[in-house]
């Protein structure tokens, strides 16, 4: 007869955690980091707090049980191994960013019955380029100005007239617009361009206008400021 009392199989192994690498921080980059807890409707938000700044490097991203924070961030023994993948494809290059924190954003429920936490650890640095906006009423002046090391590169929106709320063209429109901000703000630090019809011919008699425009600015050295005064018609007799 068989020997019944052989011993029962050892159980499995302790699941361990991943190595985690060693984090750095790229010289003059500013440290980004959070830890949300999922959830249906959990979303982590990320924002490096300027248009001149932009999140370059994913330095950590773990969604599962993560421990530790900033440089200090460590992998779990129960980790998404999508999760710097899905939080680089969210954020790269994005002065601000939203990640859905669930299982269906991260490619499943990597440890079933356990709540589980994204931690991300990131850097903003100088975003190359970024874009700002200004709209005033007829007779005011539209200032528009980029941070410093930074010039217009291009006027990707302008128009007098009546313009929308969302910087689109309304029924009265100076087609002039575009080529008169191109020509008094592209390659300035800053400009100032006053909203008057002797500037841009007026496209709309009798109707009380506006001046919007947005513009990119890149990095560059900039010149003195321009400012366009306005100088009324007069009539010869």
């Amino acid at each position: 007869m068989g020997n019944n009392n052989s011993s029962p199989p050892p159980p499995p192994p302790a699941p361990t955690a991943p190595s985690t690498p060693p984090l750095t921080l790229t010289s003059g980059a500013t440290l980004l980091t959070q830890t949300t807890t999922q959830g249906n409707s959990a979303t982590m938000s990320l924002d490096c707090g300027s248009p001149t700044l932009q999140i370059s490097r994913v330095i950590f991203a773990s969604y599962g049980t993560p421990s530790g924070s900033g440089l200090g961030a460590k992998f779990g023994t129960c980790y998404s191994g999508v999760s710097e993948k899905v939080v680089t494809s969210a954020c790269a290059k994005l002065q601000a960013c939203s990640v859905a924190v669930n299982n269906g954003n991260f490619g499943g429920d990597p440890c079933p019955g356990t709540t589980k936490q994204l931690t991300v650890t990131a850097e903003c640095t100088a975003a190359p380029t970024y874009q700002t906006w200004a709209y005033v009423a007829e007779h005011e002046t539209l200032n528009l100005k980029c941070a410093n090391g930074y010039v217009i590169s291009s006027v990707d929106y302008a128009s007098y007239g009546l313009p929308t709320a969302g910087y689109t063209n309304g029924w009265c429109h100076a087609s002039s617009s575009a080529s008169v901000l191109t020509q008094l703000c592209v390659g300035q630090g800053s400009c100032a361009v006053p909203a008057q019809n002797a500037l841009f011919v007026d496209p709309c008699v009798g109707v009380v206008k506006a001046l919007a425009a947005k513009v990119t600015c890149k990095q560059g050295a900039a010149p003195d400021d321009v400012w366009t005064p306005y100088v009324p018609p007069t009539c010869t007799p």
